[in-house]
């Protein structure tokens, strides 16, 4: 990533550790349509690392939008490591009294026809088992964790049943920390998207998690590149309406040709056009799903951790509970959407961290020398940009008005000196005991001046 985001992303991360010190129980959000591309493996290292006895619960959000038979296969592989609910948003527009749906749905009832939540009741289920597992008193604290865009402001927001935080689908509408009572027994931390990620292979794999802003990216194109080698073309064909397309580059100058993306002169804008691809992309418009790849064997270490987490939460009736709103998600055979392969878990990029506590520590030694360099880098900014300029104003006979500035600075600069100079030499004591040395002296002979040319008064003139 960019170093000019260096500073956000770590504030961001400052919020995470915040959440993780604050919670008993972190609830990681993970998006259906690519889980394990979702689910940051370093950040449950540090919640383990932070405290042993915090407990991590997955939550496979958004499973309208993937087929049955992957949100069966998802659930079945990630229960294998941690407890996992299934889970829908609220998708309604009001701004109080968002809906729930029934646990139990009827098998013709489809999911994907209403804007309703669906599992809310069984999360609140699945938290209460733990606090009463522990005999807790007072409210457990959940932090609400994962990735830009997988829902968590959303999930949220469906669990209080109304919009009491901002939700959107660029990455970075929540900022920081954010504390929701949800009820006398549980409450709620709403948290920056983990976005200090190592980006591997030109920050490909980041920009199709929709992990960061499409206007902040420096290369948009390898991201469409690996967009058209995982989509049929078909596919491209019918959503964006363009003709057959040999190559990359071919696909996008037909389709800014399409859009009407033209800079000056008539010139394609393939990057305006590659930056349409991309926010279809994140928004949903080219549907896809995942299946889980195969697992090696489990270690019974893991399975004994799984085991006492289950009671803790009492799985097995959320589990028994959540199957019947599964069983009316849609099937592959009424999905139009691609399958593609799962991307590897992101990491969280440790050097970046070291070098922000590096720099925020007092390393200026020698405040000059960095003034120095300050002012040559803006030297060189100002030099680079003025290039076309310099080439403007080397032909013989023509004004250059920035010379013209120039010398009325100097002049400026130098009556300033001069100004300067007339006070440094000017001592206020000294100088104002002369001036009223002189006044005094001043004023006497005035007065003996004035007393011999005034006429006596009492005599008479002869």
């Amino acid at each position: 990533m960019p170093n000019t985001n260096d500073h956000s992303e770590r504030a961001f991360y400052k919020e995470l550790v915040k959440v993780i010190e604050a919670s008993d129980v972190i609830l990681e959000v993970l998006d259906a349509r690519d889980p394990v591309g979702t689910r940051c493996i370093d950040m449950e290292k540090m919640v383990r690392k932070a405290d042993a006895t915090k407990r991590i619960v997955l939550l496979l959000n958004k499973i309208d939008l993937v087929p049955k038979e992957s949100v069966e296969k998802w659930l079945t592989y990630l229960r294998e490591e941690l407890p996992t609910v299934a889970f829908k948003c609220n998708t309604q527009e009001q701004r109080t009294k968002l809906g729930w749906k029934s646990s139990k749905l009827e098998k013709t009832s489809k999911v994907s026809q209403t804007s309703d939540c669906l599992g809310a009741e069984n999360l609140l289920k699945l938290l209460k088992n733990y606090s009463r597992s522990h005999e807790l008193k007072l409210a457990i604290t959940v932090g609400i964790v994962g990735l830009p865009n997988v829902g968590k402001s959303s999930l949220i927001n469906s669990l209080k049943r109304s919009r009491v935080v901002n939700v959107g689908s660029t990455p970075g509408v929540t900022r920081s920390m954010q504390e929701v009572q949800l009820d006398r027994k549980v409450k709620l931390l709403d948290c920056p998207g983990v976005v200090m990620l190592k980006s591997s292979n030109s920050g490909v794999s980041v920009a199709l998690r929709n992990c960061k802003r499409v206007e902040k990216m420096e290369d948009v194109i390898s991201p469409v590149k690996e967009i058209l080698s995982l989509c049929p073309h078909e596919k491209l064909l019918s959503l964006y309406k363009i003709p057959r397309f040999t190559s990359v580059d071919d696909f996008l100058q037909k389709l800014a040709t399409l859009r009407g993306k033209l800079k000056k002169g008539g010139i394609v804008d393939v990057e305006a056009a590659a930056k349409i691809v991309l926010h279809d992309w994140n928004e949903g418009k080219v549907p896809y799903y995942t299946l889980p790849p195969k697992r090696a064997s489990m270690e019974d270490a893991n399975a004994v951790i799984i085991s006492e987490d289950g009671r803790e939460f009492n799985v097995d009736e959320i589990y028994k509970a959540e199957s019947s709103f599964i069983s009316g998600l849609k099937s592959m055979e009424d999905f139009s959407h691609i399958e593609i392969p799962c991307n590897d878990p992101p990491e969280i990029d440790e050097e970046m961290l070291e070098d922000g506590k590096t720099q925020s520590g007092p390393v200026q030694e020698n405040p000059d020398e960095s003034m120095c360099d300050v002012n040559d880098r803006e030297g060189s900014k100002t030099t680079s940009g003025n290039t076309q300029h310099d080439k403007l104003y080397t032909v013989e006979g023509i004004l250059d008005p920035r010379k013209k500035r120039l010398e009325k600075k100097r002049r400026k600069g130098n009556k300033f000196s001069v100004l300067n100079d007339m006070d440094a030499d000017y001592d206020f004591k000294v100088d104002y005991q002369m001036k009223d040395a002189d006044v005094d002296e001043h004023d006497s002979k005035d007065a003996d001046e004035t007393k011999e040319s005034e006429p006596m008064t009492g005599v008479c003139d002869a």
